[in-house]
């Protein structure tokens, strides 16, 4: 998912995350982004996302986070790295 950076602040790109993940069956949804994409990561966070701590095997410039309502989240750690 991406939003061009013009349309940044706008709650585009958080209207469009809760449209594709906000009927996810018992919650379980889950997205993997770069390390790099901080404005995305901020977006995440920010609207319940989780970082899983644990690191994507053999891709350290990855992480996982889980959705505000999955079962699992609460276990997951923050992982943030920071």
């Amino acid at each position: 998912m991406a939003v061009a950076a013009e349309a940044h602040g706008g709650g585009l790109g958080t209207a469009l995350l809760g449209a594709v993940t906000g009927t996810v069956p018992g919650g379980r949804c889950w997205l993997l982004t770069s390390v790099r994409a901080e404005a995305a990561l901020r977006l995440y966070e920010r609207t319940g996302w989780r970082r899983v701590g644990a690191p994507v095997p053999g891709r350290a410039a990855l992480v996982v986070l889980l959705g505000p309502r999955h079962p699992g989240r609460d276990e997951a750690g923050e992982g943030s790295g920071r």
